[in-house]
């Protein structure tokens, strides 16, 4: 196992790989004391001292010729003279030592205006490891605050236009914050925001996890919870997530609009919900569709739609006819002639419904491009409502 892998898994807070690969370490042939170094180093870019202290103690007995653990007291029998140190054993003490007890103001100093320059830089060693011990460090109890703070230096460095231009790099970066930052809401947020924008959901699980106060206090936490939520396929919890950041931010109109929020769980209840509520039935548990049913008829009880739906739920399962929400029959027609029967299946749910399918526009060219574009437009929003019929068909 090579010390930059090791490093690595640090980087990414991976501790439960990081002590998993450093037993094996232990136990292949050279291990030593640089090992042992860089496996404490690793542990500290974790965040984890303890084990890093551990792991400078092995050091230490694999090479006391470091001094890497001091005797002011001399409570120890002194060693043999040790063989001098090679200086590359020497320079890795030596960035373990810096590590762990950093001072902060001035390499934050340093840090600073290179990350201004180029913000991508923060993503890779070695001003990725400085950031981490640095951020860390500072936030510990007792430690003094950097100048200008961390959060009001870098908040700015990578908003929506960057995120726009380089979203994979962007997420990258927030990722970094939220983890030198647990505590900082906006980080979480946003962390939780990019990372659910490129699918990566347990990624953005992470960050939605044991929330600070600040966070829950700000309803895009919430709106951010629930849009995972729809994602993870629990409509139920969307919607209460939904309900929350309403609540949040009609107790602090200056927070966000709560109407976005009204809007968004309109549309889950009338899009996701109803898909799922569909498939639920379809896998054979009728119970659980008509609970998660019964849910979405509190929120939206005019909505016919949802009406129409709880009218087929409620059927004997035994009645047949097209107002079943079951799985087609296993003698189904070949494919031109099952797309004629749905669309004659679509005709007729349409009519029992009070409307019918478009007629289809004359081939001739029209004289008034205006009044096609009206007649484009009204067909357009006559398929937006088809296709929450369909979805009941």
């Amino acid at each position: 196992m090579s010390a930059t892998h090791l490093l690595e898994l640090g980087r990414r807070s991976q501790a439960a790989e990081l002590a998993r690969q450093a037993e094996q370490a232990r136990a292949a042939p050279g291990w030593d004391a640089a090992a042992a170094l860089e496996l404490a180093a690793a542990w500290l870019l974790a965040g984890d001292p303890r084990q890093a202290d551990l792991a400078l103690l092995e050091a230490h007995q694999l090479a006391p010729a470091l001094a890497l653990v001091p005797d002011p007291w001399g409570l120890w029998p002194a060693p043999a003279p040790p063989a001098p140190a090679e200086p590359a054993l020497l320079a890795l003490a030596e960035r373990w030592r810096g590590w762990r007890q950093p001072e902060c103001q001035g390499p934050w100093q340093q840090l600073l205006p290179q990350l201004q320059a180029d913000w991508r830089s923060a993503l890779e060693p070695p001003l990725l490891d400085a950031l981490l011990i640095l951020g860390r460090a500072s936030a510990l109890p007792g430690a003094p605050p950097l100048q200008p703070p961390l959060e009001d230096a870098l908040v700015g460095l990578v908003s929506d236009a960057e995120i726009a231009a380089e979203p994979a790099a962007s997420n990258r970066f927030w990722q970094l914050l939220a983890t030198i930052r647990p505590h900082w809401a906006l980080a979480r947020i946003r962390a939780a925001d990019l990372a659910l924008a490129r699918g990566e959901l347990e990624a953005s699980g992470r960050w939605l996890v044991d929330p600070p106060a600040e966070a829950l206090a700000n309803p895009w936490f919430h709106d951010v919870a629930a849009r995972q939520a729809v994602a993870r396929g629990d409509v139920a919890a969307a919607l209460d997530a939904w309900a929350q950041a309403i609540r949040v931010a009609q107790a602090d109109p200056s927070s966000a609009p709560a109407e976005i929020f009204e809007q968004r769980r309109r549309e889950a209840r009338r899009g996701p919900g109803v898909l799922q509520v569909r498939s639920l039935a379809n896998r054979g548990e009728p119970a659980a569709a008509l609970a998660l049913l019964e849910r979405l008829l509190v929120d939206d009880p005019q909505w016919q739609p949802l009406r129409s739906l709880r009218e087929q739920l409620q059927q004997p399962q035994s009645q047949p006819g097209p107002a079943t929400v079951h799985a087609a029959s296993p003698q189904a027609p070949p494919a031109a002639a099952g797309f004629a029967a749905l669309l004659e299946q679509a005709e007729a749910r349409l009519q029992a419904l009070g409307d019918s399918l478009p007629q289809p526009a004359s081939s001739a060219e029209p004289a008034d491009l205006d009044a096609l574009a009206a007649e484009l437009s009204g067909l357009e929003r006559r398929l937006s409502d088809y296709e929450a019929r369909f979805a009941l068909a």
